[in-house]
């Protein structure tokens, strides 16, 4: 459980909050996961868990292009009450209370570091929220619009009705043709280049 921390006599936020009235889509595990899952919660209780989300996602890619945002959250030798001071300066009202407790609390507690874990640990959470189940198809060659929806369409006859498959896509000349699929925990290579190192391999 996150421990709640006062800086400057503000109480921030802490995982003590009901869990129990909020049922977590996936368990996740490690310090990143539990502040992830802490903003799951109190964005569930708010009905803002799509905002809570882009607001999270802009906000690491900001810190990707933006060095001083980088350097305010990377650095461990800023002191944990100026890096509060700056991260709730900088979001002032320009987020959700959810999104800038969550960040003001990472950086009370030593933790803005992890942020980029922490942000990932809580799309995780939400792509289970919504029931999406990556998937990464690699081709030859680009594929076309009617071999994408083809594709989409016969891997979602792998997944549970209720879930959507979500697809990305990449482009690896060497596997010479077919696919390369994987879709959760599974592999499926059906890719020219197994075929005829299976062929080589009988010879």
């Amino acid at each position: 459980m996150l421990t709640a921390a006062r800086v400057g006599g503000r109480r921030l936020l802490s995982t003590a909050a009901a869990t129990e009235t909020v049922e977590l889509p996936v368990k996740l595990f490690g310090i990143h996961a539990r502040y992830a899952s802490a903003a799951f919660v109190a964005a569930s209780k708010a009905k803002s868990l799509d905002t809570v989300e882009s607001e999270l996602l802009a906000f690491k890619s900001v810190m990707a292009k933006n060095a001083t945002l980088a350097s305010l959250v990377e650095n461990p030798t800023i002191p944990r009450e100026k890096k509060v001071a700056q991260v709730g300066a900088l979001l002032g009202n320009k987020t959700s209370y959810v999104t800038k407790n969550t960040l003001v609390t990472l950086a009370a507690n030593a933790r803005l570091g992890e942020v980029d874990k922490v942000i990932d640990a809580y799309a995780t959470l939400m792509k289970a929220h919504r029931k999406e189940v990556d998937a990464i198809v690699t081709s030859a060659e680009p594929l076309t619009k009617k071999q994408h929806k083809s594709v989409t369409e016969a891997l979602g006859k792998h997944v549970d009705p209720d879930q959507k498959v979500i697809i990305s896509t990449k482009v690896d000349p060497s596997i010479l043709g077919g696919l390369t699929i994987q879709i959760g925990d599974k592999f499926l290579d059906l890719s020219a280049s197994s075929k005829i190192g299976a062929i080589q391999r009988a010879l």
